[in-house]
């Protein structure tokens, strides 16, 4: 007679030696991607500090350079994106590493520009930084330019976060005209602060008949500035 307690010991044993080596082989497989990954962070700060002279010394966007980097930067990961500052006065100029506003991708821009080497004049960002500027304009295309001036917003407390309604003059419906604004917000408070300070954000077209009733712009820096350090504690 069949032993049924036997079988099911047997069959327990046999499953849990296949889950272990289920989970050994995902170890190994995470291990190596993570391994892939801290090698492409080196290989990338490796390419800029043999090419930081050409960075630096880069008047123009030329294409081939452009495309030489975007290329490095994209074996760590394609939804990074870079930019460069022009000269600051002190002649240091800055290159800024983005995950384009898609905050999974953050912990990902915080690793690699931890690496980044120390190189004379040069100084390294993660994310798009504020831009100290309350005047700053968009040229949305040849005929179309939009500004601070151009929005107004009111906002909501959402779990510790800030729902803003953006009041937008000659609002366009399109992806293009709202990405200009984004833009906007980026420089204003920074990539960093619009994923992490921001909830929701709702785009209407301006009422001038009611610009009494709403915030210009650029106050929402000081209330993203008030949230954090109220929910700093």
């Amino acid at each position: 007679m069949v032993n049924l307690f036997e079988i099911l010991f047997k069959m327990v044993k046999q499953f849990k030696y296949h889950l272990l080596n289920i989970l050994l082989v995902i170890l190994i497989l995470f291990s190596s991607c993570l391994a892939r990954s801290k090698d492409s962070e080196t290989q990338f700060w490796q390419w800029f500090m043999n090419n930081n002279i050409r960075l630096f010394e880069l008047k123009d966007p030329q294409e081939k350079l452009f495309d030489e980097l975007s290329t490095q930067l994209h074996k760590v990961d394609p939804n990074l994106t870079f930019e460069f500052s022009p000269f600051r006065s002190d002649s240091v100029r800055e290159f800024t590493i983005s995950a384009d506003g898609i905050r999974k991708y953050f912990p990902l821009v915080k690793s690699l520009v931890s690496k980044a080497p120390h190189i004379d004049k040069w100084k390294f960002y993660a994310f798009r930084q504020r831009v100290p500027d309350d005047h700053i304009t968009l040229e949305y295309d040849k005929k179309t330019k939009i500004g601070y001036d151009d929005i107004f917003f009111r906002k909501a407390n959402d779990s510790g976060k800030i729902a803003i309604e953006i009041n937008v003059r000659n609002l366009i419906e399109s992806n293009s005209f709202k990405n200009a604004v984004y833009i906007l917000l980026d420089s204003l408070i920074g990539e960093y602060d619009m994923e992490t300070q921001l909830s929701t954000i709702e785009f209407v077209k301006l009422d001038e008949n009611k610009t009494s009733e709403l915030m210009p712009i650029i106050k929402l820096r000081t209330i993203v500035d008030e949230n954090k350090k109220l929910h700093s504690n």
